[in-house]
């Protein structure tokens, strides 16, 4: 009775396919340059943390004299 209305169907779901990956991939790209920058700041944070524990944190001077250490802004011990 009716010709169907969808001709090309194969075609357009091949190209319906294509656009959906290009689009997962930007995605996925844009997921791990997100990651490698959290990354980064964990590494500092790490590298921050090791200085802070390595160093002195109490040096006794003549006439018992206490120094405390001093921190930056944003360092944390711990958490």
């Amino acid at each position: 009775m009716f010709a169907p209305l969808d001709m090309n169907g194969e075609s357009r779901a091949d190209l319906h396919r294509a656009a959906r990956l290009s689009m997962l991939h930007d995605r996925v790209v844009k997921r791990l340059d997100k990651v490698d920058h959290s990354a980064d700041a964990v590494e500092m944070a790490a590298a921050a943390f090791v200085e802070a524990t390595h160093s002195p944190t109490i040096v006794a001077a003549p006439f018992r004299q206490v120094r405390k250490i001093q921190m930056a802004a944003g360092w944390t011990l711990g958490l």
